[in-house]
Order: C-alpha cells, then structure tokens, then sequence
C-alpha cells in the first residue's frame, strides 16, 4: 500500500478532498480529551441529599456539559417519553430498571448513575479500530488479511478487486464493495476503502448505488444499507441521502463515521466550522461528534442535493441465533405461527 499523507487517530471533524494515498489512521484510540477528565470528575454522592427535581437538574447538566444532548431540560423530557409516565419518579425508575437492571426502589442518585453508565454518559466510547485509505492509481492497494475491507468507486478505469484466492472483480463507477482478508485494488480512479480490523465480514459487491435511499432517517432524508450487519452489533456500510433546502438537526453518533461524498453538495455544521462537502471529498467524525448536513436546490429530475456513503463500524441492529429469517419464518408448532404474526404486526 502506497500511503501518502497520513491523518492519525484525530479528535474533531475531518474534511478533505480526495488525495492519492491518503490515510485517516484510527487504529488506536485518541489521547485523553477534556470530556475525559470531565468524566473522571464527576461525583453523585452529593446529590444525594438534594430533591429529585434538583438531581434530575444536575443529570441535565452534566449532559450538556459532556456534549450529549445541548437542550435544556432534555435528560427530564426523555424520561418521561421513555417511562410513558408524567410522573418523573416513576419515569425515572422504569428507565432505570429497564436500561441498567437497576431495583425500582433504589435511592434516585443510585438510579441515575446506573443510567449515566450504561447509556455511556460516563464512559468512554468504545473504540473501533478502522483505518481510511484513497486508493494510489500509481500502486496497487494492497489491503491486509486481518480484517475486512468496505469500499467505495466514485469513478475510474479498468480497476479491479483481486481476492487471496485468485478470484477477480472489476471496479465499475458508482459501485460498492465488502471484502474480508487479503485483497488488492489495482487500476486507475478514486477509490475509498474503509478497513474495519479484527472484523471479518462476507464478501459483497453491488451497485450501481441507487439515487433514492430506501428507508425514512431525520429530518425528510432517506438511506440505504448497502452492506448489512452479518449479526447484530456488526458493521455496515451505507448510502444517505439529503434533499434540497435540508436543514438537518444537530446529533451526534456513539461510534465514529467516514465516507465520501458521492454527488451533489452542502455543508456540513460542526463546532469547529462549517464545511464544504463537494463529490469525493472525504469525511471523518471521531465518537460523539456534533454535526449536521445542510443543502440547497438539487439538480432537475435529481431528487438527492446531497449523497454521501457512511460507514458504521458497529450497530444496534441486526440478526442473532435467536431472531433471523430463517429461523423465524420455520413453522413446526402453532406458537410459531403466533410469535411472527406478533413480529409482523409489532413492526407495521
């Protein structure tokens, strides 16, 4: 592999146009931030003598002050939506319960720090070893067996996925691809890999990426999962898509996100600035990064202003032994026809 410029284990927003051989190299986690030693400060014992309400007040801000949420009043609003109760003491014990197994009758500051924890609030993200790499058209890429491999082709000539085993795959523009192990990309164009370690994926080519995603995400935008989670918590790689005059809400993600810009254009708003985003430039958003994506018209007849390709390095989705197709869709007893009936209609 022919790296050029090499980006390591960066802290905020990066955005740069496509350059042969550059590197985004998040293998190893970044070094101690200020919200780390804001983590290692915090200390409930003296809520414990204060009001619920009083409690609720410091849990809110603590979220804000670690960058979780940025609304005031967000941390009492979500506990009641999510206990389905207008009574904060019961909210607060269902969620509680409910997320970190914690006793119904446990003392309120017990209960809110079992939330903070297990929701990751006081925790550091879980690091994801990934690395980004802008495929050299003078050198073949040559990608290593001790891990797997997402991709994506803005454009090119004559490229070609070689597998360890001898098998070969040509490269179209605007196709995608997943390859676990050793594997090699020869010939010349713009090519994004996104190697997530220790992971071993099942091979996957396709494309051409459709213009329109398939499911609903925020704010009227829509996406596709190209590559899906083989089991739950798996990766996946995606394809998300803006609409014209999007003014998308600022969110932040619990893992980190890179990809490429695939067509259209807009700006991406984060705490450092607002940036460009133009076909092949290249993203990264380290865990817990504040951020939204802005358009404005869309070509005619292009109902996308905006494309990019995302890569998830983990999900809280996906099949798993007990709940996958094949297993749910395999009658032998009548309590199995009720128990995917009950999936279908839990879903509608």
């Amino acid at each position: 592999m022919q790296h050029g410029r090499v980006i390591e284990s960066p802290t905020s927003f990066v955005i740069e146009t496509y350059e042969p051989g550059l590197t985004i190299d998040f293998r190893n986690p970044p070094v101690t931030t200020d919200l780390e030693e804001i983590r290692a400060a915090v200390n409930l014992e003296p809520w414990r003598d204060q009001s619920l309400e009083r409690q609720i007040a410091n849990a809110d801000r603590l979220c804000r002050d670690l960058g979780v949420t940025e609304k005031p009043g967000d941390f009492d609003e979500s506990l009641k939506l999510f206990g389905e109760s207008t009574d904060l003491r019961t909210s607060l014990a269902m969620a509680a319960g409910a997320i970190a197994g914690t006793p119904h009758d446990a003392p309120p500051t017990d209960q809110i720090h079992q939330l903070l924890v297990h929701t990751g609030v006081l925790s550091r993200p879980a690091h994801y070893p990934v690395r980004v790499y802008c495929h050299d058209p003078a050198a073949a890429t040559e990608l290593e067996g001790n891990g797997t491999h997402f991709g994506f082709v803005l454009n090119g000539q004559d490229l070609c996925l070689e597998c360890a085993d001898g098998r070969r795959y040509p490269l179209y523009d605007n196709t995608y691809f997943c390859v676990p192990g050793a594997a090699r990309i020869t010939g010349t164009g713009r090519v994004e890999v996104l190697t997530s370690f220790d992971y071993r994926g099942a091979l996957t080519i396709g494309g051409p990426v459709e213009p329109w995603g398939r499911l609903a995400y925020i704010d009227g935008c829509t996406d596709t999962i190209l590559v899906p989670p083989t089991r739950l918590g798996d990766p996946c790689f995606n394809a998300l898509y803006f609409p014209e005059r999007t003014q998308q809400t600022q969110h932040v993600h619990p893992s980190m996100r890179a990809g490429i810009v695939m067509g259209g254009g807009g700006i991406c708003k984060t705490p450092t600035g607002d940036h460009v985003l133009r076909p092949g430039k290249i993203f990264f958003l380290p865990p817990e990064t504040w951020h939204a994506f802005w358009t404005d018209s869309a070509a005619p007849g292009v109902p996308s202003a905006l494309t990019v390709i995302a890569f998830h390095p983990d999900s809280d989705f996906g099949p798993t032994d007990e709940d996958h197709p094949m297993l749910n869709r395999t009658f032998f007893r009548f309590l199995h026809r009720l128990r995917s009936v009950q999936r279908v209609n839990a879903n509608a």
